[in-house]
């Protein structure tokens, strides 16, 4: 009989990852709406993206340049964590919604994410590398 206790510790990290990623994305949906008008959900995905993406090339340069690969930090933290915070489904959602009220307001909507999460995941992986040669990482 096979042992498949990996496997089920790996979903443990993930879930407990994604428990505390999820509650993050709804507190940042809650406080969105609470701050902005009419366009608050789609300011949140925005803000969840933008933020994820950041954290997302910030936390995987840091992990992949350490001398032993942290397997459960990695789960735990990208696939868990940021993978349940930021919502690719909410942002094709959103981007469905707004072609349909404005071609412009779309285009920006959705280019503005994409050119954005590549220069936060550029700012993430800048960081990482000063952080890196300041701390002796």
């Amino acid at each position: 009989m096979a042992d498949h206790s990996g496997y089920i510790k790996s979903g443990c990290l993930v879930a407990a990852g994604g428990a505390i990623g999820a509650s993050l994305r709804h507190l940042t949906n809650t406080i969105t709406v609470n701050l902005a008008g009419d366009y608050s959900l789609f300011l949140a995905t925005a803000i969840e993206n933008m933020t994820g993406s950041f954290f997302i090339g910030l936390i995987f340069s840091l992990l992949v340049t350490k001398s032993e690969y942290n397997q459960k930090l990695n789960l735990f933290l990208l696939t868990g964590v940021i993978g349940s915070y930021t919502t690719y489904s909410g942002f094709m959602t959103d981007a469905l919604v707004l072609i349909q009220e404005s071609e412009l307001l779309f285009l920006t909507y959705f280019f503005g994410q994409i050119i954005m999460g590549l220069v936060a995941v550029w700012t993430g992986i800048a960081l990482a590398s000063k952080i890196k040669k300041s701390a002796s990482f």
